[in-house]
């Protein structure tokens, strides 16, 4: 029967040629395609998208940057895509077009934003991307991944550039801790020297305490002499008063003093004597004053001497008493002598204005001295103004103390002279004299002892004390002249009668001014109490100044623990900062690790399969698709139904049709191998069982549709190619299996093209074994057969309704 077909062929030149031609039409179909689509992600340079830049430029750390103008230069200079920078409404009417398959747009805030990462509020850097997916929807998504790899691109430059700023600011930061850590060194050696500063101050402190302690002894010392300088007040007014009523007597007994002249006469030339010896006592004065003075000059440098020199001072004063009670003792037995020893009186009066009035300047210069002394201390102006009133109190003190104790002595001078004129009470007077001298003593010692507290206004002592020695010696001067007089007053007395009368008439003026003197004398006695209260007012400041000085011994204790902690704290945070900037990375950056750092993640891509383009990957769908149309074609041109000849059985018929039909689909599948091989440039890795797995795919689908069209005529094409749909959808030849619907996914496996797609994937790209997919055809290819071969045997029992005619 085979013999017969062959001669058919033969005589049938037409399907001979049509066979061969349907042989070709597999290859056709699957070169054509696949050429279509060999490599369009080779050719991504040739397709158009329009780029639009709206960007402005923006200041990033002093600098320009305009990220937007060089986004556009690079994607319009690089190969990725046909870009092409237009304006935005010829990127709109492109698009809409055709003639673009994408809008980039870049923003106008794309620069600045840029520059926000590390601020507050970041804004991201939005790149608009607009596709036309109704042109095409695969080039949209090539748009889209280029669209993703920019902004991968994007990111890396952002990171890069914001990497470096951040690895400059961190080895300013780490320069900036080491000066930190150098100058709270710094700080941690000051303090060291505050807090020795502060112990020395607290030392110096207790000192001011101790002569605060010091001062107010000696103030309440000061007390209770001004409470005995007022009882010698009371003692003067009495004094004075009896003064008063001497010279009353004095007056009255002026009339007889004519009588005395002679006497006084006679006993001038033993005044002159006296006084001479008067004038040695001034001179040890002057001496002694001129110690008293360098003693004075000394105490600015030790507060002691002082005291001692004022010690001097009093026994000097005591011996001038002495001296003159010596005179006045002499003197009381001489009454002549009267008028010399008024003279004296006189003179000793004018020396007592004189030491007055250099009180007077010695007040001011404490004064002065006390505000100079403020100044150098760093006193507040209460402080300083307490100060003064203090000390100039006390000078005036002293100074009235002093005025008092001269003033009595005087009067009683005055009083025992008066005295000498009555025989009868004459050795009562010298005993007062003698009282009011050693209350003069007594007042002397006083005013010791309150030099002894004014040891602070040594400056101005000093000052005061020239002036008294400059005051003795203009005493003593006057003393000498005194004498000189006396001598003169000798050889003068003869003529000294005549004025007599008008001494009289000047006793009667002395008495007045004695009465006067008495009445000042008892309002000096009427503030004494005032006095006292104003000294107990100073004792009570000076105790509130200790007070004051012990409370701010305690704060200087606790400043000095303070800052000894504060020293402490300094060390600690010098040493934590050299902690922290040792602790810092030392960080270089340079161009590759500028990008390691924008992108440290690198995907390192091993493809583990030979696929280099997209129409090998698309090879085994596109050739199983093929040969299955071949096989369809086939069917539909060549006869595979009727015999030339009764067949002696169904095995020899389905024999005769079979050689021709399968050897058809051998060719048909050899043709298409060699084709893609040649015109698209194939190169599978498994050569010969890729050429297998076609030609076993070949008989399969020329076994399967055979069937269908002998089962059931014209309706099996048609059924054919539903089945080939079918096979389009679940074969997974395009995308994964499990991309599909649940449909798809379930017929998946009892589709023969499923079996096709994965064994020539096996052999062309992935290069494993593809055993179990030719099994499963070559399995089809047997069970087809078979069930050809039954169909032939069943249609042989109907030959006899068949004509055999050749047509």
């Amino acid at each position: 029967m085979l013999r017969e077909e062959l001669k058919y062929l033969k005589r049938h030149k037409f399907m001979v040629v049509v066979l061969i031609v349907l042989m070709f039409i597999p290859a056709i179909y699957a070169c054509t395609f696949l050429a279509s689509m060999w490599n369009p992600y080779g050719k991504l340079n040739d397709l158009p998208v329009a780029i639009v830049n709206n960007d402005q430029p923006a200041k990033m750390n002093g600098k320009t940057i305009n990220i937007g103008k060089e986004l556009t230069q690079n994607l319009v200079k690089s190969d990725s895509l046909d870009f092409k920078n237009v304006t935005k409404k010829k990127a709109q009417s492109g698009l809409k077009a055709g003639k673009y398959f994408a809008i980039y747009t870049v923003p106008q805030t794309f620069s600045k934003n840029s520059t926000t990462v590390l601020s507050k509020h970041p804004q991201s850097m939005k790149l608009k991307l607009e596709t036309s997916s109704g042109n095409n929807m695969t080039a949209g998504k090539m748009t889209e991944s280029a669209g993703n790899a920019i902004q991968t691109k994007l990111d890396g430059q952002v990171s890069s550039t914001y990497a470096k700023v951040l690895v400059s600011s961190i080895t300013k930061l780490e320069g900036g801790i080491k000066q930190a850590s150098v100058g709270s060194k710094k700080i941690a050696s000051g303090q060291n020297q505050v807090n020795t500063g502060t112990q020395t101050f607290n030392s110096s402190l207790q000192k001011l305490v101790s002569g605060n302690d010091q001062l107010k002894s000696g103030s309440q010392a000061f007390g209770a002499g001004l409470t005995s300088y007022v009882g010698a007040v009371g003692k003067v007014q009495s004094g004075s008063s009896q003064l008063a009523s001497g010279m009353s007597k004095v007056n009255e007994a002026a009339p007889a003093l004519g009588s005395g002249i002679s006497q006084l006469q006679s006993g001038s030339s033993q005044l002159a004597g006296g006084l001479d010896e008067t004038t040695s006592g001034m001179t040890k004065l002057q001496a002694g004053a001129s110690t008293l003075t360098e003693k004075l000059a000394e105490y600015q440098n030790s507060s002691a001497t002082i005291a001692t020199k004022s010690t001097e001072f009093s026994d000097n004063l005591s011996e001038f008493s002495n001296e003159l009670k010596t005179q006045i003792n002499t003197s009381s037995t001489e009454t002549a002598q009267f008028t010399q020893l008024a003279a004296l009186i006189s003179s000793i009066q004018t020396t007592l204005k004189s030491i007055q009035t250099n009180q007077t300047n010695t007040a001011s210069g404490v004064s002065s001295a006390l505000a100079n002394e403020a100044t150098e201390l760093n006193l507040t102006a209460e402080q300083s103004k307490k100060m003064q009133a203090v000390a100039t109190q006390q000078v005036n003190d002293s100074n009235a103390k002093q005025n008092q104790t001269l003033t009595p002595l005087l009067a009683q001078l005055q009083t025992a002279l008066s005295k000498l004129n009555s025989a009868a009470s004459a050795s009562t007077n010298i005993g007062q004299l003698n009282t009011s001298l050693d209350g003069s003593t007594s007042a002397a010692s006083q005013l010791a002892t309150a030099n002894n507290k004014l040891a602070t206004s040594g400056t101005a002592l000093v000052t005061g004390s020239e002036t008294v020695t400059a005051v003795i010696s203009n005493a003593r001067s006057g003393a000498q002249k005194l004498s000189n007089g006396a001598n003169t007053l000798n050889s003068g007395m003869s003529s000294a009668l005549p004025q007599v009368n008008k001494l009289a008439a000047a006793l009667g003026t002395l008495s007045g001014g004695a009465t006067s003197l008495n009445n000042g004398v008892t309002k000096l006695n009427s503030k004494g109490s005032t006095l006292q209260i104003g000294a107990n007012t100073i004792v009570a400041s000076i105790g509130k100044l200790a007070s004051g000085a012990d409370q701010l011994g305690i704060g200087s204790k606790t400043l000095a623990a303070a800052t000894q902690k504060l020293a402490m704290g300094g060390d600690q945070l010098s040493n934590k900062l050299a902690s922290a900037s040792g602790a810092l990375p030392k960080l270089t950056f340079n161009a590759n690790q500028s990008k390691d750092f924008a992108t440290p993640v690198k995907v390192n891509h091993k493809e583990a399969d030979s696929v280099p383009n997209n129409g090998t990957s698309m090879a085994p769908y596109m050739l199983g698709v093929s040969l299955y149309v071949g096989a369809l074609a086939l069917n539909l041109m060549f006869d595979a139904y009727t015999p030339r000849k009764r067949p002696r059985s169904g095995l020899a018929w389905w024999f005769s049709k079979a050689v021709i039909m399968d050897g058809f689909a051998v060719i048909d599948a050899t043709i298409v191998f060699g084709a893609l091989i040649m015109f698209n440039g194939l190169a599978p890795v498994h050569l010969f069982a890729t050429w297998v797995m076609l030609v076993l795919t070949s008989l399969a689908f020329v076994s399967l549709i055979t069937w269908l069209n002998l089962l059931i005529g014209k309706a099996g094409a048609f059924l054919a190619m539903v089945l080939l749909v079918i096979q389009l959808g679940g074969s997974a030849g395009t995308y994964p299996i499990v991309l599909s619907n649940h449909f798809f996914e379930w017929i998946h496996p009892f589709l023969p093209m499923s079996y096709v797609v994965s064994g020539l994937r096996q052999t062309i790209m992935i290069g494993d074994s593809s055993s179990f997919d030719m099994l499963v055809l070559l399995v089809l290819i047997v069970i087809f057969s078979l069930l050809n071969i039954l169909h032939y045997t069943r249609l042989k029992g109907r030959m006899g309704q068949m004509d055999f005619t050749e047509k």
